[in-house]
């Protein structure tokens, strides 16, 4: 539950903005820059997340400032790139690709049944 100063700020901004929330939620907000002690009651549940989240960002961006590469495995380096497509020979087989064998009977009378089906709905056109 939000303290006492924060409590009575939230219930002047909605009766000030005719209980609109956005514009309560933007008037609030505009407080909460001009006075430091409505911004530190807002801000105090959220301290350590907040300064969780900017040593990671710190850490993530090397540092000085200056990102790291990201080693991850979905991420492949440009030399790999490179030599994955120099190399044509190698490149890894799409299991995605179409196969010869034609599809089962039951698939093809599904389509079929979902075309007369589509049909049945569609306005004819004068």
């Amino acid at each position: 539950m939000p303290d006492k100063i924060l409590s009575l700020k939230i219930k002047e901004a909605l009766i000030a903005s005719g209980h609109n929330r956005h514009d309560a939620h933007k008037l609030l907000l505009t407080w909460a820059v001009r006075d430091p002690a409505l911004l530190l009651s807002m801000t105090k549940p959220h301290l350590k997340a907040i300064a969780a989240g900017l040593v990671d960002h710190y850490v993530r961006q090397g540092g000085d400032g200056v990102a790291e590469e990201d080693a991850s495995p979905d991420k492949l380096s440009r030399r790999t790139i490179d030599d994955i497509v120099s190399s044509g020979s190698r490149l890894p087989v799409d299991k995605r690709r179409n196969s010869p064998v034609p599809p089962p009977k039951s698939t093809e009378r599904q389509a079929s049944t979902m075309r007369k089906l589509a049909a049945a709905f569609t306005k004819k056109k004068k």
